[in-house]
């Protein structure tokens, strides 16, 4: 008992000095110590209303690393007298303080006055705005008013608290309905779900057992329209985004959104357009054509295909949430060191999209895996590896890539990760981590072009050959090409480094090896269009003149990334609207192709023919908006891309305006096939079990295919023929 009073005792005096301590610590000099946050004790323990402070010169938001002049005075307070007339503290929480003057000291980041500045109650300081204008900086101003009679009697003080905003601060940290861009975003995405939600509503047949049912299937063609509704779910919300970029770029000195913002939009709308939406749509036709072309029952391993559908869909979710937090991520879809580091975004949405990414490369890696096995070893016996369909063989050199590039992204995002959470210094500028950086993530990033873009010429391989009515040209020479354009991908990724200082021999290096990439694909480009040689095609079936209209597109995308290959050139064009132009060219043939492949595979799947006459205001609305938006960026040669705002003695604007208006026609033609593609999988006509006489494996059963795909499994009835023009023919096992 007397021990626990002792303690007890020893506790009550340690408090006892803890509170008198601030009552000590105050210097001659100046404030310093506790009296920083608890007030000048050694001037009287509460703060006086008669002290009034006044500060000059804050902004009302500061500029990033601008330098700011303030002028600090009070009023009141005892009468001036002796050699000290009072004192001030000012400490911030972010920037830099400093001393303009020998009144002025800096103390522990914190600016006081000297034995100098005791003789005057007006003093001038400088601060150096933070790095990043998307914080606030708090600060805390204590001043003295004095006597100066040599002792606290009489003598008061007061305390000022404030706070200065950076430009784009809080932009995104919570939802501004005020702000019209973020009404077009909520209300959007709201309208979407409320959307799904009401078609289930309405579906008689869908209750909680259907609903457990989708939640834990592992069938193949289950999980490929999953994997089609996601992605169609996450490229609109990719062709908002864009949509709210062109808006904002429509006119000059348009306030239409803050530059946070902007940089938002226009990084996510990158990164869920190539990364969320178009090349995971590859893989809901991939998951639902590729066993049925190759006579398989389901995927090697189903349970890993439902676990790379899910986690697809909660890294795209992850990616896109920090809009709804602190700001999503801002340093562009390529997130170039060092604007992802914690400095310049300070906020959560780098790490919110660091986790979405590692998600989706944990979905890439076990469908890639997935893929190769039943690709590999789940065919039917009769089909050796040169019959596999087109198609199939060009999502085998897709998951061949994705394989070899995607564990270099999940490298640079875990030490990306690493110098935001744990201060590693792996993208350190000061040690040329930018450089190391734009390595690691070009060796990933210009593969995945093709990742993209081989899934969209597999569709086209098996639509032109079906309507054409003739075997594909040159086919062994498209596999060739397939195997060099692959293997080229990985080689010429320092292309895209051409202005950074690299060593010049390696810049021609690449330079030869990016022209050389494009004869593989201009041979498949002059395949593709010598199959149409003596033939008579059917230009009245949507899915080829989608497929037509993609390859044209994809000319165009082609010839201006032969003019980037030229060093001189690219220096010229990089970071203007020429690269913006001629990427989308390249990636917009993409999506035509497609387009072109669902409405193909539509029948196959729900059973029913699209609407046609909507599928031609489709197409139409997609091919002139397009070209529309892209043609007039070819001629902003000269603008930056990353900048949210111009004026009008630039010249920019009539380009600008002409690309928004075709921005807004190819979002219509999408709200056009969006209705369609909802409306037809009840009121479509039916199509029956090949509505398009096709030649392939998936044809041969029904529409769509019972679970186990096959009643009667197909085999492969090799006909006589020249090894350069592989003919098959399709025949049911008795």
């Amino acid at each position: 008992m007397i021990k626990s009073r002792k303690i007890v005792a020893v506790i009550f005096v340690i408090g006892l000095l803890i509170a008198i301590t601030p009552q000590l610590t105050a210097l001659p000099s100046g404030i310093s110590g506790a009296a920083v946050t608890s007030g000048c004790n050694c001037h009287g323990p509460v703060a006086s209303d008669e002290v009034i402070i006044s500060i000059e010169g804050i902004p009302n938001e500061f500029i990033a690393s601008e330098s700011y002049n303030f002028t600090i005075s009070f009023t009141g307070g005892p009468e001036e007298s002796g050699e000290n007339f009072g004192g001030f503290n000012l400490k911030s929480d972010r920037g830099t303080l400093i001393s303009l003057a020998e009144t002025v000291q800096i103390i522990d980041n914190a600016a006081t006055h000297t034995d100098q500045g005791n003789n005057q109650r007006i003093w001038l300081v400088q601060w150096v705005a933070p790095e990043s204008d998307k914080v606030s900086t708090d600060f805390t101003l204590l001043v003295n008013s004095v006597n100066g009679d040599g002792s606290s009697s009489g003598d008061m003080w007061n305390k000022e608290i404030f706070s200065i905003k950076g430009q784009n601060a809080g932009s995104g940290s919570v939802i501004d309905i005020d702000e019209p861009a973020w009404i077009i975003i909520v209300g959007s995405i709201f309208a979407i779900l409320a959307y799904i939600i009401l078609i289930l509503y309405r579906d008689e047949n869908f209750g909680k057992k259907e609903l457990t049912y989708w939640l834990t299937t592992t069938n193949h063609k289950d999980i490929g329209i999953l994997y089609l509704w996601a992605t169609i779910f996450f490229a609109l919300i990719g062709l908002l985004l864009s949509l709210l970029v062109r808006l904002q770029l429509a006119i000059p000195d348009n306030d239409f959104m803050t530059g946070d913002l902007f940089n938002q939009a226009v990084t996510m709308h990158g990164a869920v357009m190539v990364l969320f939406a178009v090349s995971p749509m590859s893989f809901a036709f991939a998951n639902y054509i590729v066993p049925l072309q190759i006579g398989a029952r389901d995927m090697a391993f189903p349970r890993l295909n439902a676990l790379s559908f899910w986690t697809l869909v909660l890294g795209g979710l992850t990616a896109a949430s920090g809009f709804f937090f602190d700001g999503a991520a801002d340093a562009g879809w390529t997130f170039y060191s060092p604007l992802t580091s914690i400095e310049y975004s300070p906020g959560s949405g780098i790490s919110l999209a660091g986790a979405g990414l590692v998600l989706l490369i944990i979905s890439v890696t076990v469908s890639t895996i997935n893929f190769l096995v039943t690709i590999g070893n789940h065919r039917i016996s009769s089909m050796k590896m040169w019959d596999m369909p087109m198609y199939t063989w060009n999502m085998l050199f897709t998951v061949i890539l994705m394989l070899a590039v995607f564990p270099a992204l999940l490298s640079a995002v875990l030490m990306l990760v690493g110098d935001r959470v744990f201060s590693t210094m792996f993208f350190d500028p000061s040690i040329d981590g930018t450089t190391w950086w734009l390595h690691i993530f070009w060796f990933f990033g210009h593969p995945e072009v093709y990742v993209v873009l081989l899934p969209g010429l597999g569709m086209a391989m098996e639509v032109v050959p079906t309507f054409v009515r003739r075997h594909l040209y040159g086919r062994n020479t498209i596999l060739y090409a397939l195997m060099v354009a692959s293997l080229l991908s990985v080689l010429v990724w320092a292309h895209h480094m051409f202005i950074t200082g690299i060593d010049p021999t390696f810049r021609k290096i690449e330079s030869i090896g990016t022209e050389l990439i494009s004869v593989p694909f201009a041979l498949i480009y002059l395949s593709l269009i010598a199959t149409f040689y003596k033939s008579k095609p059917d230009f009245t079936k949507l899915p080829l003149v989608f497929v037509m209209g993609a390859i044209g597109i994809f000319l165009v995308g082609g010839i201006t990334g032969v003019y980037l290959s030229s060093v001189a050139m690219d220096i010229q064009l990089r970071g203007t609207y020429f690269l913006v132009a001629h990427f989308h060219y390249t990636l917009g043939s993409v999506a035509v192709m497609t387009l072109g492949g669902i409405y193909y595979w539509y029948p196959k799947i729900f059973g029913r023919l699209l609407d046609e006459k909507l599928g031609w205001w489709h197409f139409w609305f997609t091919f002139v908006g397009i070209n529309l938006t892209f043609i007039p960026l070819f001629g902003l040669w000269d603008m930056p891309r990353r900048i949210y705002v111009y004026q009008e003695s630039a010249g920019w604007a009539d380009q600008q305006l002409l690309a928004t208006l075709g921005s807004l026609i190819v979002f219509l033609g999408q709200m056009i096939f969006f209705w369609n593609f909802v409306r037809s999988m009840k009121n479509g006509e039916k199509a029956g079990n090949n509505p398009w006489n096709g030649h392939t494996f998936e044809w041969l059963t029904t529409s769509p295919p019972p679970r186990s795909n096959w009643t009667e499994l197909p085999i492969v009835a090799p006909a006589k023929s020249s090894k350069s023009d592989i003919k098959t023919e399709h025949v049911r096992e008795e």
